[in-house]
Order: C-alpha cells, then structure tokens, then sequence
C-alpha cells in the first residue's frame, strides 16, 4: 500500500512537469486553430523570440495579400507584434491583443507608436491595411491572427512586446501600459528565418540562461517535496 502511494505521488510529479510542458507551441506541432476566419494551412512557421517562446506563422497568398498568426504564451498580458521601418519602436504600427484570465473574451487592435509614452501609442491607428483581425485563447497560449494587404513584401524589420502581467488597457481610452520586455528582429520572409539584434541576443541570453536556472530550481524543489511526503509515509 505503501509503495502503491510512492509510485502515484511520483507519477503526479511527472504529470506537472509535462503539463507545464504541453503549454508550449512550436513548429514541429501540429497546428490546428479554430476560431479564426481565413484559412490556416500552409503557413511558414518561425521560433522569433525564443526567451518569450514566440512563435509566427505566415503565408503570402497573392501579390498584395498575407497572413499572419503570432503565437505566445497567455501570462495574463497583453502581447504584441509591430513592422518597423527601422526595428526601432517608435514610427512602428503594431497588432496588440490580450485575453484577460476568466473572462474568455478578448481584444484585439492595430496601434500607431508615435512615441514611447502610454498617450503615444494610438488605438486604431496606423499604417497597415489590416483586415480579419482576430485572437483566441487556446491551451493556455494566445494566438493573433491577421491578414495584411501591401502592395510590397511587409517590413522585415519585426518588433515583439509583452505588456505587464494583470494590466490591460481599459475600453474607455484602450492605452498601452508600459511593456515590460520586447525585442526586434530582421525576418527573412522568403527562407523563413528570423534574427535578434546583437544587442538583443545578449540580453535574452542572458535572461534565458536565467529562466532555465529558476525553471530547474522549482523543478527540484517539486521533486524534494514528493520525496518528502514519500518517506513520510514509508517511515510511519
């Protein structure tokens, strides 16, 4: 009976961290979305901020027309995706969505970023011609999906934000709080592949080699824990 107890508390333990697991997206999954209004076969799939586990998805399907979907995971934030002319924030015209924990319904909106403040940063506004906007919440993770019409191939300087964890902007003004992280990439739309700025590289390495730290210490402590309660049951 004892042992019987020892297997099951350390199969809950291997359930937990495969749950956390099962949370990720990646392009080797296999991508289904329902909820959006075009279809999404096809897509060309890049990991473009791996601290964030950021992951877009496109397809060109004419001369003037793209989709999108930006895939991140749901921390109860408001993430964000912007064509910049130069990969800096500021002149950007961005996508910005969020789905605030328990309440299933979600926001999506183009922003203009004509500054780095709050007041700034423009509802409704900007530069792209965007249409069949749409996000959805699925497995924990939130998904942008757009289609923009441009008659050249879209910026391929790409900007991403996380906006601050349980701070949404309100339907009275629906202004940005402040992001706290973001980075900018350079995207080869034609093979696929995305870079961070060497300055961003540094930076996220940095904090990578930190979230891996503090991932394997909960994992550890978790592991001690069952071990515990374990031998507690053996000895008594």
């Amino acid at each position: 009976m004892k042992t019987s107890l020892v297997v099951i508390l350390f199969f809950y333990f291997l359930g937990f961290s495969s749950s956390e697991d099962s949370q990720s997206d990646s392009c080797s999954s296999n991508f289904t979305l329902p909820g959006i209004t075009f279809n999404a076969t096809s897509l060309k799939c890049v990991s473009v901020w791996s601290s964030e586990d950021f992951i877009l998805r496109y397809q060109q399907l004419g001369p003037s027309l793209w989709n999108f979907i930006l895939s991140a995971p749901n921390t109860n934030s408001y993430v964000g995706i912007g064509f910049s002319p130069d990969g800096k924030m500021v002149g950007s015209s961005s996508i910005v969505g969020w789905v605030p924990s328990g309440s299933g319904k979600g926001a999506i909106k183009q922003y203009s970023l004509e500054g780095t403040r709050p007041s700034t940063c423009l509802p409704d506004k900007g530069e792209l011609s965007i249409k069949n906007m749409s996000i959805v919440s699925q497995s924990n993770r939130l998904f942008l999906a757009f289609q923009l019409n441009t008659t050249d191939q879209p910026k391929s300087k790409l900007i991403y934000a996380v906006g601050p964890k349980n701070k949404f902007p309100s339907s009275s003004d629906y202004l940005l709080s402040e992001h706290r992280s973001e980075t900018s990439t350079t995207l080869n739309f034609a093979t696929g592949t995305s870079s961070e700025s060497e300055e961003e590289e540094e930076e996220k390495g940095s904090d990578s080699k930190t979230q891996a730290k503090s991932s394997t210490m909960r994992n550890t402590v978790l592991l001690l824990n069952v071990l515990g309660w374990a031998l507690v049951v053996i000895f008594t």
